[in-house]
Formats: structure tokens, C-alpha cells, sequence
């Protein structure tokens, strides 16, 4: 599941992370009780309802409580109350929360998810979490008017289609069970439900209204259609988990310790989520004016971190973990903004979008393999390589991305050189072109059909220096729809705001950017035509994609749901708005003279990262 659009390999920083300070000991802060992590930029929009980027969302996991949690391995804990033990590279590891969750088929089809909430939980302010909180918390991005990130509004809860249609007072589905627990009825089965179900609970006093709350009443803590009170505490989050957050100012967000944290009080006092470039965050590892970050692993980095330590990746300066991304690098481009006459779905609409794709899908190698090395490669297919549903080069009908021309005839052979590869990737270009309406003059497009253009713009993050995995790719394909007579504009963005909303808004053509993902392929929100992301990225409406992903919703047979997605995949493909670029790995550096590494959490994955168990987190004391 894409649940949000996750910035990973956008390099868009503004602000630098070194101060000047060479003394490793006070970490550039001034306190030893104070963690600094090195981020890239936000939006300001702190609110698990309205966030835009994962680095929202990560200083979100400190600041609220998740009903439900994940282990190592990204499965769903069911069990959270008494806590399960579940094994993960030959050790026990316990897995607890602040409730469990009962799963029960029924003959009717119907599936009820029972959940039971943890007692003596309190918010940071030291209110009681209820089940009334996260009734509130479920109704929000089930409102009519909800816009946001979420797609829980997809469930096929009982119910909701009537609520959010103005025909029922209440969704039926969400059934208030006892002063501590909740039923949530589905009217089919659902594999995405239990990972949709692992949402924010937040208190009702502070983004809702409590006097506007009343079960029985069919009132539910804000006027049904009317989420102004929750969208006015955006910048500042209020929750009950680990840390509480104090503000954002200056480019750096400041948390403090949630002395009322179920788990207990964290041992660090205060956290600084401080904005940088990128290429600032191994060398402020080094000056001591960072003590964790997650620099972009490419080969420069490694070999900054290996200097740094006498020749080793983890050593007496930094020390890292590396994990596989769980999201991906890829070029977007939006069909309604690159389209032909308006139709976005239209043959000659798809053909432009693939003259441009076959074109910067061919520089891809060269590009990633100057910037990452082994550490990234090349994808075929817009789905993240860590999940079981990406297809495999082993599968029948596997072929990389934008390789067959306008009569579906492979392009390349695999004796070619690569700049024979170049050139075959252009003559396809050339006659997509002509396929989508364009006239051609002495091999070059000389003129545009109606409602189409010879210039269009790509944005990508690279800090206003070419600091980004597909600049290089993006310039060349530039360079060579040039000589097709069309003008692909390279326009690299300093500040992350300015790309995230000219994506959000509507307004790009054509971004690079990186999905992160979650444990389930689903693939609603950013294919289905009412998904959240699609009507604002790539504006894809096709019926079959539809029918599609709400199949493999259905069912939990995976071999099943992966012949559906594979399906999916293809007609994605077909509309041309994604390019899929890289897969590439995580490091997490960490400054082993400021962290107790003996206190940070073991085994780190894809799925269980630096910040899970970090109330039990210590700095060193010298």
C-alpha cells in the first residue's frame, strides 16, 4: 500500500546542518539531553489526518498513538494488550500495544473486527484515551468532506457509502461495543482493512469538539461535512505517544519528553528534527552537529563514511544500519496536464506520454549506476521490489519499463551498444509522436496537435546543484527530445515545498520523485481514480484499473492478488504516467560518541526503523 507520498529521493533542502562546531561531545546543541536528527524539509503540516511528506509522518510516529502496531516483518500485532512474542533472525521479540484486535469471519460474508483498547492510557496533556477518541478518530477521514492522505473511506465498512451519501445519521459499520471497545463491521472481506486500521488515535478535546460528541446522538465530535477545528491545529500535533511536540521554527522541530508515555518516560529529554542538504549530513555526523540521519546511500556517501572511519562503513565515527527501501525512485508525469486534446486517456494521449518515457526510461543505468552503485538498481514496474507482489524477471511476460515501440515490438536487442540503445530509444520516440498527432518534418516533430505541446517541464528536487539520483537521466533524455524537436525543461528546485505542491496542486507535468509504501500492495490510492494521490499526481480514470484493485481488495489469497496487480501493473504501464527508476537501500547513520547503541533498538528492517522502542534510547554520558 503507497499510504503517502514519501519524498525519499528528492534532495529539495535548504537549510545546512553544520554550525561551525567541532566538539563532538555537546553534539552542536548545547545539551546532553537533547538528540539531534538530521531531516530534509517540511511542509508544516503536522497532522496524521493532512500530512504531505514521510518527514511529517516521521515526527507524527513520536508524537501520537497508533491503534494498531507492526512487527519486523511489517505483519499487523493483533495482540497488543498481553503483548505477543514472535521470532525474527533466530531471536523472541515482544510485541505489544495499546489494543488488540479480534478478526472474525461470518458466514454472511460480513468480517468483524473487534477491538478492545488498552486502560490507564493517557494523553500528553494527561486525559484519558477512550474509545470515544478513536471513534473520532475513525470518522474524520470518513467524512464526506475528508481530502486528505487517508483512504480508510475505501473499506467496504457497513454503512459508510449511506453516512457519507447523507442517507444514514451514522455509519452503521463503526459500533460502539462497551465503555472500552469498538466493532468495526466490513461487508466482505478486505486485505488492506487490518493495515488501514493501524491509524493515529487522537484526542477528541483538542482536534475535536467534545461538546459536539455524543454516540447515541449521532454526533461524533465535529459538524458532519465541517473539519475546520481539525485542519486549525495542523502545525501543532498534540498526542500520547513518546514525545510531545513544541514547535517548529527556523527549520527545526522540537520535541520533548512525554513524561505520561505508557511505556514509561524517555530516557533522552528533548529531540531537534533540524532541515539540511543532504550532502551536509555525513559531514555534520562528523563536526557533532547531528547525531542520527539518513543520508542518500550513494557512492559518495559510503565513501565519506568510510574516510571518516578509517576505511570501515560502521566505525568510532559513524556507524550505520542499512536496510532495503521500502518504497521507490520513479518520474511521474500527470495525464491531464500531458495530454492531447484534452482527453488524458486517450491513444494519442498515451503515446506522447510514452515518446517521453521511452525516452528518459533509456538513460536510467547510466544515471543511477553514476550515482548510487551498488547500492540501488534499476526497476521495471511501479511497485517497490521489497514487496511480494512485484513481478520478477522470472515471470512470464517480464520485460523493463518503456522497451517496445508504438507497434509493440521490442526496441533494443542485447548486443547493442549503449549508445545504439540511445539512438533506438529516440526512433521510437519519433514514431510515438507521430502515433499521438504530431507532425513530422526531416525527423523532427515540427508542430503539436491540438491540445498537445512541444514544450513540457520536468521538476526535480536536486537542491539547485544536480544533487538527485534521475538529474542526469532527466538531462540527457532533455538533450535528446531535443533533436525530436520537442523541449523536455530540466527544472531543478532548491526548496522541497515548491515541488511537493506543484504535485499536490495539481499544476506539474512531469516530477521525479519516491513512493514510500507499506506492507500490503495495495494500490488504491494512487491508481484507483478516487484514490487520493492519483487525483492529484496522474489523474488516471480507467474502469479495469478500478474493477481491478478493488478485486484484489477482496480476497487474501496472495498468489491470486498477485496475478491482479501484475494486471494492474500492465495497464499502468499503458497510461504512461509513472516511470519507475530505482530501488535503492537505507543507511541509518548514527554517531556512535553521542548514542548508547547498546539502548537502540536491535534489528532493524524495513519495516521496525531506529525510532520503534525509543523511549528506552540513551545518549552517552561523556
Amino acid at each position: 500500500m503507497k499510504k503517502f507520498i514519501c519524498w525519499l529521493g528528492v534532495f529539495v533542502l535548504a537549510i545546512g546542518l553544520l554550525s561551525g562546531c567541532k566538539n563532538s561531545s555537546s553534539s552542536g546543541n548545547g545539551s546532553r539531553d537533547t538528540l539531534v536528527i538530521g531531516t530534509k524539509n517540511f511542509d508544516g503540516k503536522f497532522s496524521p489526518f493532512f500530512y504531505t511528506n514521510a518527514y511529517e509522518n516521521e515526527v507524527l510516529s513520536l508524537v501520537h498513538l497508533s491503534l494498531l502496531g507492526t512487527d519486523r516483518e511489517g505483519a499487523v500485532v493483533l495482540r497488543g494488550i498481553e503483548g505477543e512474542v514472535r521470532p525474527y533472525n533466530g531471536t523472541d521479540y515482544t510485541y505489544t500495544g495499546i489494543a488488540d484486535c479480534v478478526i472474525t469471519e461470518n458466514p454472511d460474508g460480513r468480517v468483524f473486527y473487534d477491538i478492545t483498547l488498552r486502560e490507564g492510557i493517557v494523553f500528553s496533556d494527561g486525559l484519558p484515551v477512550t474509545i470515544d477518541d478513536v471513534i473520532f478518530s475513525l470518522y474524520v477521514p470518513l467524512d464526506p468532506s475528508y481530502d486528505g492522505i487517508m483512504t480508510l473511506y475505501s473499506l467496504p465498512i457497513e454503512g459508510l457509502d449511506a453516512y457519507r451519501n447523507g442517507n444514514a445519521p451514522n455509519i452503521s459499520g463503526i459500533q460502539k461495543t462497551g465503555d472500552n471497545s469498538l466493532r468495526i463491521v466490513l461487508t466482505e472481506v478486505s486485505a488492506t482493512a487490518i493495515y488501514s486500521l493501524a491509524t493515529a488515535v487522537v484526542p477528541m478535546h483538542y482536534y475535536g469538539d467534545e461538546g459536539a460528541y455524543d454516540y447515541e446522538q449521532n454526533r461524533f465530535g465535529f459538524p458532519k461535512g465541517d473539519l475546520s477545528r481539525v485542519r486549525s491545529v495542523t502545525t501543532k500535533p498534540v498526542g500520547g505517544g513518546p514525545y510531545q511536540f513544541v514547535s517548529y521554527t527556523a527549520g527545526t522541530v522540537t520535541l520533548q519528553a512525554n513524561p505520561r508515555y505508557w511505556k514509561g518516560e524517555p530516557k533522552i529529554q528533548t529531540i531537534l528534527f533540524r532541515e539540511g542538504q543532504d550532502a551536509d549530513k555525513v559531514s555534520g555526523l562528523i563536526a557533532g552537529t547531528i547525531d542520527i540521519t539518513d543520508p542518500s546511500y550513494s557512492t559518495e556517501t559510503a565513501k565519506a563514511i568510510q574516510q571518516a572511519n578509517g576505511g570501515a562503513l560502521s566505525g568510532d565515527v559513524i556507524t550505520t544500519r542499512m536496510v532495503a527501501n521500502l518504497g521507490y525512485g520513479y518520474v511521474g508525469i500527470n495525464a491531464k496536464n500531458v495530454c492531447i486534446g484534452g482527453k488524458p486517456g486517450s491513444d494519442a494521449s498515451k503515446n506522447l506520454r510514452k515518446a517521453l518515457a521511452t525516452v528518459i526510461a533509456v538513460y536510467r543505468d547510466v544515471a543511477v549506476n553514476s550515482y548510487y552503485g551498488e547500492y540501488a538498481n534499476i526497476i521495471h514496474y511501479p511497485i517497490s521490489d521489497t514487496s511480494w507482489a512485484a513481478p520478477r524477471v522470472t515471470d512470464e511476460g517480464y520485460r523493463t519499463a518503456f522497451s517496445v515501440s508504438v507497434t509493440d515490438a521490442p526496441i533494443y536487442t542485447a548486443d547493442m551498444t549503449p549508445q545504439e540503445r540511445y539512438d533506438a530509444a529516440k526512433n521510437a520516440a519519433l514514431e510515438y509522436l507521430k502515433a499521438a498527432g504530431y507532425t513530422i518534418t526531416g525527423g523532427k516533430a515540427t508542430a503539436a496537435p491540438k491540445g498537445g505541446k512541444l514544450e513540457y517541464e520536468v521538476l526535480v528536487g536536486a537542491g539547485g546543484t544536480g544533487d538527485h539520483p534521475t538529474f542526469m537521466a532527466l538531462s540527457m533524455a532533455s538533450k535528446a527530445l531535443q533533436e525530436l524537436g520537442l523541449r523536455l525543461i530540466v527544472t531543478d528546485l532548491s526548496n522541497f515545498s515548491q515541488l511537493s505542491n506543484a504535485v499536490n496542486g495539481g499544476t506539474a507535468e512531469l516530477f521525479a520523485m519516491a513512493w514510500g509504501a507499506s506492507a500490503d500492495p495495495d494500490m488504491y490510492q494512487v491508481y484507483h481514480s478516487q484514490g487520493s494521490s492519483n487525483e492529484k499526481a496522474y489523474f488516471i480514470k480507467d474502469d479495469r484499473l478500478d474493477e481491478l484493485i478493488l478485486l484484489a481488495r477482496q480476497s487474501t489469497d496472495q498468489t491470486y492478488r498477485k496475478t491482479l496487480y501484475r494486471e494492474c501493473l500492465e495497464i499502468i504501464a499503458d497510461w504512461a504516467v509513472e516511470i519507475p527508476i530505482y530501488q535503492r537501500q537505507n543507511v541509518i547513520a548514527i554517531s556512535p560518541r553521542r548514542v548508547n547503541l547498546n539502548t537502540l533498538t536491535p534489528d532493524i528492517t524495513t519495516f521496525w526503523g531506529w525510532q520503534n522502542d525509543i523511549e528506552r534510547l540513551e545518549l552517552n554520558n561523556d
